[in-house]
């Protein structure tokens, strides 16, 4: 179960980059590995939602729900799967100012179990998340610049 670590720096103000990362329906906008995302219930910390993913490389679709519960005070999201095609997707993102902008990480535990071609595909996962981590924060990195 391949765990991914990504970081970047940000030269925008925490807030704005805090803002874009919330925003998560706008995401199919500017992240392209991202069909669609709607948010389909809101809860007291954050909100519930499905997912709609393209992975290009294997000519797939993925779809899940997703629990995302948002520590405004503490600039943080922990967020899991609840259901769909993830046999296991949860993390975090912290989010702080520094360097006059927004250090952004995010640390996710997946796992997704492909009926007939499972075990060639788990040894490719972790190199196509970690793509798809920094592609979603180059993403965002341009959304909160104006540049997407």
């Amino acid at each position: 179960m391949p765990v991914i670590e990504s970081e970047i720096h940000i030269p925008a103000p925490l807030e704005t980059v805090y803002a874009v990362s919330k925003d998560i329906e706008r995401f199919p906008e500017f992240f392209s590995d991202v069909e669609s995302v709607t948010i389909i219930e809101h809860t007291e910390t954050g909100f519930v939602s499905e997912w709609v993913g393209v992975v290009e490389k294997l000519n797939r679709k993925i779809r899940w729900r997703e629990m995302d519960e948002w520590d405004d005070a503490a600039h943080t999201c922990r967020f899991r799967a609840v259901g769909g095609d993830w046999d296991k997707y949860d993390g975090v993102w912290t989010f702080v100012a520094q360097d006059g902008g927004t250090r952004m990480h995010m640390q996710l535990e997946c796992d997704i179990n492909v009926p007939l071609i499972g075990p060639i595909i788990k040894n490719v996962i972790g190199k196509l998340a970690k793509a798809n981590v920094d592609n979603m924060f180059d993403g965002i990195r341009k959304r909160s610049l104006g540049e997407a």
